[in-house]
């Protein structure tokens, strides 16, 4: 066994060197792994988070739409938002965070407003100017198109749909797709 009075200096430089490096590369490590684990309960467990921008409320903001196929064409899902105040609350903006979703209001008698997009891309997306009653609810479809990215868009997609009030608050409607050719 080495003893510290037998090595020279640059060998116990070199020792605390990697001693450092060591434990900082673990001290790194775990708080990766605690970010991924946080990252991984919030889209597992999406009924833990309760979404609400102004005083409009979502129950539901995430869905795993699981494997598609690109051959099957669109799917879609339905999203609900509910005003539980006492006043009425417009909603400005409804958009995507990519081309390949589209968004719709749908309304009571099953008519749809839209389709809204995403910003920039293939024109402006047109203002949702909806008003949600005091009391009410909207039902916000979500329409994801698998073949808009072509062969290369397969694979785990993530995607974002933001519903905004006339003060600027946000909910945001996320789902995911794992998608196949």
């Amino acid at each position: 066994m080495l003893t510290l009075k037998y090595m020279n200096k640059q060998t116990i430089v070199s020792l605390i060197v990697i001693i450092l490096g060591v434990t900082g590369l673990v001290l790194w490590s775990k708080s990766v792994d605690n970010r991924a684990l946080s990252s991984t309960e919030t889209k597992s467990h999406p009924a833990r988070i309760e979404n609400t921008a102004g005083g409009l409320k979502a129950d539901n903001t995430f869905y795993d739409f699981g494997t598609i196929s690109m051959k099957n064409g669109n799917v879609s899902k339905i999203f609900t938002v509910t005003n539980p105040t006492a006043e009425d609350i417009t909603v400005p903006s409804l958009y995507t965070s990519c081309m390949c979703t589209k968004a719709y209001i749908v309304n009571s008698d099953g008519s749809k407003k839209g389709p809204f997009g995403m910003p920039g891309h293939g024109g402006t997306v047109p203002k949702a100017n909806e008003t949600i009653k005091a009391g009410s609810s909207v039902d916000i479809e979500v329409v994801y198109d698998p073949n808009a990215h072509g062969p290369a868009g397969v694979g785990l997609i993530e995607r974002a749909v933001f519903l905004e009030d006339e003060n600027r608050n946000v909910i945001e409607y996320k789902f995911k797709v794992n998608v196949t050719p």
